[in-house]
């Protein structure tokens, strides 16, 4: 039998690596933030000068205060374009840009920028 209402396309060859924080019963909404890149050049000169990051917290004031941080996202942004980080039911997501299949791979720069926000979330979350 043929579908009287078929979808106009099939599945997507983009993919979006996310990594998750899990947070319990803590509340998550101070937790939105994104960071994007502020950058000069064009073309091949193109590089990033600086990080931009958005949200209405002290969380996000923490990001910003890390320089570790600002040094591997001013590394990876150019590429990724930007980083978000959004509050679920009891977890965090941390993801980048959409990536066609082609470009899909693990990037230990990436996995080590969310490892240092996830900590931060982690912080925040349980205080010690």
């Amino acid at each position: 039998m043929v579908d009287p209402s078929p979808l106009p396309y099939g599945t997507l060859d983009y993919y979006q690596v996310h990594y998750i924080v899990e947070t319990g019963d803590a509340d998550t909404q101070q937790f939105i933030a994104k960071c994007e890149p502020i950058t000069k050049g064009h073309f091949s000169d193109k590089r990033v000068v600086a990080v931009k990051w958005t949200g209405t917290s002290d969380f996000v004031e923490k990001l910003k205060a890390d320089e570790h941080l600002t040094g591997l996202l001013k590394q990876v942004l150019l590429r990724e374009k930007e980083v978000r980080i959004d509050p679920l039911d009891g977890h965090v997501r941390i993801y980048g840009r959409w990536n066609g299949d082609e470009n899909l791979r693990a990037n230990p720069q990436m996995v080590e920028i969310a490892d240092i926000i996830a900590k931060s979330i982690k912080s925040c979350v349980n205080p010690a």
